[in-house]
């Protein structure tokens, strides 16, 4: 077996503990500083929108993705919940693809 791939997996192995360990290590996150606080608060969209934009961008017109990127962005910073976020995209994704866009 590969050095190489042993590697990769021990750190992905560090990295997958590391991330679901630290609620339980800093459970009151109110003495925080506000920075740290919304920059955590901020970590749940910015990885669903690494996961669906590059996706967006290959699937669809560059107009629609660009839109549905765009009201995704509206939708995150006036506070919508994220489910709802997600949903509405795939709504007007859909129905852009549906009607030929």
């Amino acid at each position: 077996m590969n050095v190489a791939w042993i590697m990769v997996a021990a750190g992905l192995l560090i990295g997958t503990y590391l991330v679901r360990a630290i609620p339980f290590w800093l459970p009151d996150l109110t003495g925080l500083p506000p920075a740290v606080r919304r920059f955590l608060g901020m970590v749940p969209p910015a990885a669903l929108g690494a996961l669906i934009i590059p996706d967006a961008f290959a699937t669809v017109p560059i107009p629609v993705a660009v839109g549905v990127v765009g009201l995704s962005v509206v939708l995150t910073l006036r506070g919508v919940q994220l489910t709802v976020v997600v949903g509405v995209a795939i709504l007007v994704t859909w129905g852009a693809i549906a009607l030929g866009a």
